[in-house]
């Protein structure tokens, strides 16, 4: 419990400093993915029904092709304020500024001050040019401009014949364009000189409502945004605002939602029958090469007519995105949230591999959540830091779990292999239990070595001298065993078992097994000496070591039911090498070998004793004495 708890502690720790050093390293990098997963939002959610409120009118190609190229003249273009209210526009709203005088002004002069348009004009913010033309109108009630608005360096306005009329309403047209290219915020107002300019669709909101006053207030609310502009005819709550004064556009209307009307059809009379009729029409250019073009959700080259019709809609529907004041504290529990589930798939011990698409799934669910906010409540939470943070935890947590995993099966498979043939506990750790007999049938050597009288020994002496001495016996054999390329393969009471050439994933693998265990057997006895207690205590036969070693085909593997398996060595070979320790000590040899593996080694430093019938087997064996010193000499 405690490793658990430990490693869940540091993968959160891990991926604290995996969130802070991103923040650090490349800090604009989550606010870019979240407003580029913003708008594919837009994309999903596009409402497509026709906006019959608004309504655009397209200076377009064909326009220009046959009305003339632009710029038009001021009578062309007060012709065109005439048609669109004759045709019954409720508001007209002009994405066009008129800065340089024409020999026409007055015509259109007398136009605006008919129609009573909302004139347009563009801001040089903190990047742009000091340059000035024209002059600014629409400016707000306010005593002065305050924080937390952006202050323009110079602007383009139109002609003071025609931003001096009375009563004229005029609103700025500047975008807040991202790194990106694209357009997603518009300054509400813009300060110059100490006074407040608010954007175009705000001018046209109090123009076409008859609101005169736009204060400013702050977000006081958790739900409330940074700042807000509120107003008696403006939606609901005012106009949400974020930190720097900014309006979020709202894409949610397809651009092909819009009708669009071309400026030359208007011009010629051709408006269906009540298309207009109290509409409020947004004048503007889609023509390529009038410099008005940005980028969208919807496409990398758009007419800047879109942001203002967006905007414009979203004001009169009241669903203008914003981000709540309490938008970091809800990422907190986005966060908090995510922890707790993963900490409850932990608990319920879902395998390591599971964790990481925990956190991707869980960086899908908050995204899908921030996108239904935002395009159903107009509410930006914000999901890419949570998201980041889980996906770090889980995949952290995954790596150390799994890390872990590894280290506890790599310890358990040396516990396993201490009790079993390495071989064997390799393959079982990568088998699932099983009912069914898995072994196989080969050629190996096999060597028995038994301690003779340890019976009685055990039985007069201590338990822990008894102990004591087996252990030593059994650390020597292993050792000497595996030197020599063999495989203990059980520990029966006072009798080592060892096996060569039993893997059965590598049938061919030891192809001189033979002399190997005569080495092993010869090296063991010699071993011997100082392990065994020499002289025996009174009263006891003295211990010695009686080993038997026979070649030949035995069955290798593993038998029982999946919850009770054992492992073993099984054939006539084994019974053969067992049946020769029982003759050492009748033969006064300590060493003997069957005739299998003397035919192997061809006889070499093998003495013959004789041919006998060994207990428990119907045909007689040839048995074969080992001399412990000429053995190794004559097997080079």
């Amino acid at each position: 419990m405690a490793g658990r708890h430990g490693v869940l502690a540091l993968a959160l720790l891990l991926a604290l400093l995996a969130w802070s050093g991103q923040r650090l390293a490349a800090p604009g990098w989550l606010a870019a993915l979240e407003e580029r997963s913003a708008d594919l939002a837009w994309r999903l959610a596009a409402d497509r029904r026709d906006e019959r409120r608004l309504i655009v009118v397209d200076i377009d190609e064909r326009s220009l092709r046959d009305v003339g190229p632009w710029p038009w003249p001021r009578a062309t273009q007060a012709r065109l304020l005439t048609q669109l209210a004759g045709a019954g526009a409720g508001q007209q709203i002009l994405d066009v500024v008129f800065t340089d005088p024409r020999p026409d002004d007055d015509t259109m002069r007398l136009a605006v001050q008919a129609h009573h348009p909302v004139l347009a004009q563009v801001f040089a913010l903190e990047q742009g040019s000091p340059v000035t033309a024209g002059k600014l109108a629409g400016a707000l009630d306010w005593p002065s401009c305050v924080a937390p608005f952006s202050v323009a360096n110079g602007y383009l306005a139109n002609l003071p014949e025609l931003a001096s009329l009375p009563g004229v309403a005029a609103g700025h047209i500047t975008p807040r364009v991202s790194r990106d290219g694209l357009v997603r915020h518009l300054p509400a107002v813009i300060c110059h000189q100490g006074k407040a300019y608010p954007a175009l669709a705000l001018a046209a909101l109090m123009a076409g409502l008859g609101d005169t006053h736009l204060p400013l207030q702050r977000g006081s609310h958790w739900l409330d945004p940074d700042w807000k502009l509120g107003a008696t005819t403006l939606a609901a709550g005012g106009v949400p605002l974020d930190s720097r004064g900014d309006l979020r556009v709202s894409w949610l209307r397809h651009p092909d939602s819009f009708i669009s009307l071309s400026a030359a059809d208007v011009l010629a009379g051709r408006v269906p029958a009540g298309l207009l009729d109290k509409a409020w029409v947004l004048v503007g250019s889609t023509a390529f090469g009038l410099n008005d073009a940005i980028a969208t959700p919807y496409g990398g080259t758009a007419s800047g007519l879109q942001v203002h019709a967006q905007v414009i809609t979203a004001l009169l529907d009241g669903r203008t995105p914003y981000t709540p004041r309490a938008a970091p504290l809800l990422q907190v529990a986005a966060a908090a949230l995510g922890l707790l589930l993963l900490l409850a798939l932990r608990r319920l011990r879902a395998p390591a591999y599971l964790l990481p698409l925990y956190g991707l799934a869980w960086a899908g669910l908050l995204w899908l959540a921030h996108a239904l906010a935002l395009t159903q409540a107009g509410v930006w939470v914000g999901w890419a830091n949570p998201a980041f943070f889980g996906v770090a935890a889980a995949l952290l947590l995954g790596t150390l779990a799994h890390a872990r995993s590894r280290l506890d099966r790599d310890r358990l498979y040396s516990h396993l292999a201490s009790y079993l043939p390495a071989p064997v506990a390799a393959a079982l750790a990568e088998q699932r239990p099983s009912d069914a007999i898995t072994a196989s049938t080969q050629q190996v050597s096999v060597m028995f070595a038994d301690i003779r009288n340890f019976s009685a020994y055990v039985e007069a002496r201590p338990a822990e001298e008894a102990a004591a001495v087996l252990h030593a016996f059994f650390s020597v054999a292993a050792r000497i065993v595996q030197q020599h390329e063999g495989v203990i393969e059980a520990f029966q009471g006072d009798a080592v078992i060892a096996v060569w050439n039993g893997d059965p994933r590598h049938p061919q693998g030891l192809p001189h097994h033979p002399q190997q265990a005569l080495r092993a057997a010869v090296a063991l006895q010699a071993a011997m000496h100082g392990v065994l207690p020499d002289p025996a205590p009174a009263g006891l036969e003295p211990l010695a070591l009686g080993i038997g070693v026979e070649t030949g085909a035995a069955m290798t593997g593993s038998f029982g039911q999946a919850s009770r398996r054992t492992h073993m060595v099984m054939g006539r070979t084994v019974t053969i090498a067992s049946r020769l320790v029982d003759m050492t000590a009748e033969l006064a040899h300590p060493v003997l070998v069957g005739e299998g593996l003397a035919a192997q080694v061809g006889g070499k430093g093998l003495q013959s004793m004789g041919t006998f019938l060994l207990e428990g087997l119907r045909v007689p064996h040839h048995i074969y004495a080992c001399p412990l010193l000429d053995v190794p000499r004559q097997l080079d």
